[in-house]
């Protein structure tokens, strides 16, 4: 074989040792969560296994990939958790691949909410293109509250909505919740719709500390919107 297709070969097979260590280590990851709060772990999702109800959302996508599932309820509220890898695209804007961790939680007083979804700087122009087009009502949106920390939140997270549905959102967002989002600062995406609340972060090296985090989150929000918006 000549030098540079060994090379070559060499190359190549470096990539593909280093996707698999990768696919290991995230695994690893996931199972531990689910192992640590008693979730129920499948490494592979079947669109229409009727174990794993099909989860959709703003990081959807025709091409999407979905693995390292998890299901089951913690501190009495339904959820699942899942890898996904997927693409962003939009007449206009450069198509990117990302892998979201995406965490869904069922809401239990409220039902039928409107779609509100609060974006972090992870999402692409392409992205928030996307929501906009779906949800033909939403717009972006800026809450006049006393918060200490209003102007830190607004920089860092987009809020999109119905104009409609002001009312509800102070009621959502009261001064006390956009300090502690503010003050909190996780890359972690809010999205409302239904009798749902989807939590979405994007990692390639995704940790054990970062699943912990976008939980305890996501529990504190559902939390916040069964007992203000009840």
């Amino acid at each position: 074989m000549p030098e540079w297709q060994a090379e070559t070969f060499k190359r190549g097979a470096a990539r593909v040792t280093s996707k698999l260590r990768g696919a290991t280590t995230r695994r690893k990851v996931v199972l531990n969560f689910a192992k640590k709060h008693h979730l129920i772990y499948f490494q592979t999702v079947h669109p229409d296994s009727e174990d794993t109800p099909a989860m959709r959302g703003s990081s959807a996508s025709t091409d999407q990939v979905d693995s390292n599932y998890c299901i089951g309820s913690h501190a009495d509220y339904d959820m699942a958790l899942i890898e996904r890898t997927s693409s962003i695209a939009f007449e206009g804007y450069k198509t990117t691949i990302h892998r979201w961790y995406v965490l869904q939680i069922d809401l239990k007083n409220v039902h039928n909410l409107p779609f509100i979804f609060l974006g972090t700087k992870q999402q692409t122009k392409a992205y928030y293109a996307r929501i906009l087009t779906a949800h033909r009502e939403a717009r972006y949106l800026s809450l006049t509250v006393a918060a200490d920390k209003s102007a830190q939140f607004h920089a860092a997270y987009a809020l999109l909505s119905s104009p409609a549905e002001l009312p509800l959102l102070y009621r959502l967002f009261t001064d006390e919740t956009i300090d502690s989002i503010a003050g909190y600062n996780y890359p972690f995406a809010i999205e409302i719709d239904g009798d749902s609340v989807m939590f979405i972060t994007e990692a390639t090296k995704p940790s054990e500390q970062l699943l912990d985090e976008l939980l305890h989150y996501g529990l504190w929000i559902a939390k916040a919107i069964d007992s203000r918006l009840t």
